[in-house]
């Protein structure tokens, strides 16, 4: 079932527009199959394709939907390549992390990424994933004021190299830092804030792998 997102969500007939209108025809879809439609709120329906067209399509939906959030998690990433940094987006979108945090490390190789690209990976892995729940991308300066801006959670980690197995919980944040490694400074700082010091095995992960590992024990267990 193809996916659609949408800024509004309500039952009734729809007017598909724009970029998702376009997928609709590069897709092939057809008078009088499902679609999938979402806000990115949590708000979903499977609606029926009534009148595809080259400018507009129309999209029937007869109930909408809310979902619930099992948990809550935020990824936060020291920045990485733009690449790498949309793998994790896509792959963390997926498995429903709530939000993802970026933030140049002592050891940032670069200080920022295109952020409307992000935002776009974020999208079509909605659509692919039905995922109903838009994740948000946010950026700050450095890593304490990427802890200063963090919402309310109740577990906060950070993976460091030799840390503890974690046990998940309702509602969590996880920084993962760059290929180089957190230095004493920036441990110091976790520290200070209390945040868990945890790993994901013996091996050194890429930062993207590290962010997908960490999501998928974090939301299925």
């Amino acid at each position: 079932m193809h996916g659609i997102f949408v800024e509004t969500l309500k039952p009734g007939e729809i007017r598909i527009e724009g970029e998702e209108n376009r997928h609709l025809r590069v897709a092939r879809i057809k008078e009088g199959e499902k679609v999938f439609l979402t806000d990115g709120k949590g708000n979903f329906c499977t609606g029926i394709l009534r009148k595809p067209g080259k400018n507009h399509s129309i999209v029937f939906c007869e109930e909408v939907r809310r979902a619930k959030r099992e948990k809550v998690l935020y990824i936060a990433i020291a920045i990485i390549d733009q690449s790498r940094a949309e793998i994790a987006v896509e792959k963390g979108t997926e498995l429903g992390v709530t939000g993802f945090i970026f933030f140049p490390s002592v050891r940032s190789q670069r200080r920022s990424l295109r952020w409307e690209r992000l935002k776009k990976h974020a999208r079509e892995a909605v659509k692919q994933s039905k995922n109903p729940f838009l994740p948000e991308i946010r950026s700050f300066p450095s890593l304490e004021d990427a802890i200063k801006g963090l919402p309310p959670v109740d577990r906060k980690f950070y993976l460091h190299f030799g840390g503890e197995k974690f046990s998940s919980g309702a509602s969590g944040v996880c920084f993962i830092g760059p290929e180089g490694g957190w230095t004493p400074e920036e441990v110091k700082i976790f520290e200070k804030n209390g945040f868990q010091k945890v790993g994901l095995g013996d091996t050194v992960l890429r930062s993207e792998t590290a962010a997908i590992a960490f999501s998928s024990l974090f939301m299925l267990s």
